[in-house]
């Protein structure tokens, strides 16, 4: 006979399966794609004036770059946000997945100053708008990913945005009948 109740709830078992998920994926580190592009003419000697040139970026690397500079651009959004005493519980979780990918990706988070919000309420709508963005980037740059093993990390990382936005509290006038 089995039990009224089930033995795992719904809510441990997705986070038992997206934490194994995002173990893998940190575990697996990320492909910067450091070995892509890599061609015959970098590999031998040549007298050319451009041999003493840093190799031109590989398509992932830019990716990576690009990325770098959307999670520095929402993790700014976000200091500024962190003015608001009531909104920082919320946010705090996002500012450590973002430096967390940050850290995955190797590189540096450049961090230039955002608008300051008014008011909390305002300062909860430029963090859903630029997590929205940097969620929708993530899943473009997933897709455009050469590197396997980077396209999943984006796609990790794009789900990891989703889900700390359902978190955050909805925008106002929200699930109100049109």
């Amino acid at each position: 006979m089995l039990p009224d109740r089930p033995l795992v709830r719904r809510r441990t078992a997705l986070t038992g399966a997206l934490g194994g998920i995002a173990a893998t994926v940190l575990a697996a580190g990320c492909d910067t794609g450091d070995d892509l592009g890599e061609n015959d003419a970098t590999a031998s000697p040549s007298s050319s004036p451009s041999a003493a040139q840093e190799p031109e970026q590989t398509p992932d690397e830019a990716l990576v770059d690009d990325v770098l500079a959307r999670l520095g651009a929402a993790v700014a959004v976000l200091q500024a946000a962190r003015r608001f005493k009531q909104v920082r519980p919320k946010i705090a979780p996002l500012l450590h997945a973002h430096r967390s990918h940050a850290e995955v990706l190797e590189g540096e988070l450049d961090e230039a100053p955002a608008p300051r919000p008014a008011d909390p309420s305002a300062a909860t709508e430029a963090v859903r708008s630029s997590e929205t963005q940097l969620q929708a980037s993530l899943v473009d740059a997933a897709g455009r990913a050469e590197s396997g093993a980077l396209a999943k990390l984006l796609a990790s990382m794009s789900a990891s945005t989703t889900q700390h936005l359902a978190t955050l509290p909805p925008p106002p006038g929200a699930g109100a009948p049109a």
